[in-house]
């Protein structure tokens, strides 16, 4: 066989196998990419859900009070759920 036989039956075996794996390699990052947004959100969200209970408790002298609490825990999760649709660029989460 002539060198040029054997390079096209060489093209024929590793182009497909170069566009397999460099269709692998672009589907796992960007599976990286909105892995780390979804985490990055998930993070703020919950920075803010903390800070917001955080605020609601540190002058409330009721806070003992079960239902001054319920009412502080209530309006952490709101501020987290808030935080959590726009970081995720939706209008509201459902439950």
């Amino acid at each position: 066989m002539k060198i040029q036989g054997l390079t096209i039956i060489f093209i024929i075996i590793i182009v497909p196998i170069v566009l397999v794996v460099s269709s692998y390699a672009q589907t796992q990052m960007d599976s990286l990419d909105i892995q780390m947004r979804y985490d990055t959100a998930l993070y703020d969200s919950t920075y803010d859900g903390v800070k917001a209970f955080q605020l609601n408790t540190v002058n409330n002298k009721y806070s003992v009070v079960s239902d001054s609490m319920k009412r502080d825990v209530l309006a952490s999760v709101n501020a987290f759920e808030t935080s959590l649709a726009k970081n995720l660029g939706v209008s509201r989460l459902y439950r």
